[in-house]
């Protein structure tokens, strides 16, 4: 008889029920503001640049901001920015340097996490905290001397000075350590059981292994290298060198800045970027998961 009189919703029971879920509801309510609030601030940019990349210069120019314009001219923008300055050009210096210094950045980063994650010799912690303080350094501070080197090298104005001081860096070392202490060492042990040699291993059972962790790294090497603009601007002097940040800058002279041209430039400039980001998105997740598993 107690048990059925419990069973039996009453009336402060029904009402705090529906008090719960108002609460529940309320929250979710407020958290989905929230993220659209945040998700229109970084749009917002976006917007902003589509919306001056369809305007006619003078419209560009003009104080405050007016979403739509009076002239739609979008197309023409493209083709006024190709004509302007050697676009084509700067996007084939930006993909050769892009490509080759995240294509280093994988294949040395790999092969250091493989020695940091499988074997033991001494002073390898020792080494691997050394790599990790690293990433505690700023760019900026060691931007002077590693310009140094580079004029000491004689690499100024050369391709050379693009992508061999970022061929590897310390996050890609850690990210692929730790990826890599995932694998089961079964599988490797197997291998050598089977007479393979170490860069057998490596590169046929764990980098085959290794396909998410190697395409997030390749998503944070790829967007660094090609948004870079600091680094070309102290090492490249010659404009036919120059990558697309650096092109960019040709839109704006003395008496007059095109911002509509240098704003349907900056669109295509963006296309490499997000098609990077939004095919590899699953494998990035799984990626930055994965390597935080183990430590």
């Amino acid at each position: 008889m107690a048990v059925a009189e419990r069973a039996i919703p009453t009336p402060r029971r029904m009402a705090g029920t529906r008090q719960h879920a108002g609460l529940a509801l309320l929250g979710r309510v407020l958290m989905y503001a929230v993220l659209i609030l945040g998700a229109f601030v970084f749009v917002l940019p976006l917007i902003w640049m589509i919306s001056t990349a369809t305007k006619p210069v003078e419209e560009a120019n003009l104080p405050g901001f007016y979403l739509l314009p009076s002239h739609f001219q979008m197309i023409e923008n493209f083709e006024s920015a190709f004509r302007r300055i050697p676009l084509g050009r700067f996007f084939l210096n930006s993909f050769f340097v892009t490509i080759v210094a995240t294509v280093g950045e994988i294949v040395l980063a790999s092969m250091a996490g493989y020695s940091f994650a499988r074997f033991n010799y001494p002073g390898k912690n020792l080494l691997f905290g050394f790599v990790l303080a690293t990433l505690m350094i700023p760019f900026y501070v060691v931007v002077v001397p590693l310009f140094i080197v580079v004029y000491t090298l004689g690499l100024l104005n050369t391709y050379e000075a693009l992508f061999l001081p970022f061929m590897v860096g310390a996050f890609g070392i850690f990210l692929m350590r730790q990826f890599m202490l995932t694998i089961p060492s079964e599988l490797t042990d197997a291998a050598r059981i089977d007479g393979a040699g170490e860069f057998a291993i490596y590169s046929r059972i764990v980098m085959p292994l290794c396909v998410p962790a190697v395409l997030t790294l390749t998503i944070f090497t790829w967007l660094a290298r090609w948004d870079d603009f600091v680094w070309p601007l102290l090492v490249i002097h010659s404009p036919d060198m120059y990558t697309v940040p650096l092109g960019l800058t040709y839109f704006q002279s003395e008496y007059l800045a095109y911002w509509n041209e240098q704003m349907a430039a900056s669109l295509i400039a963006l296309i490499p970027s997000f098609a990077m980001v939004f095919g590899f998105q699953r494998y990035y997740v799984r990626g930055v998961v994965m390597s935080g598993l183990k430590g």
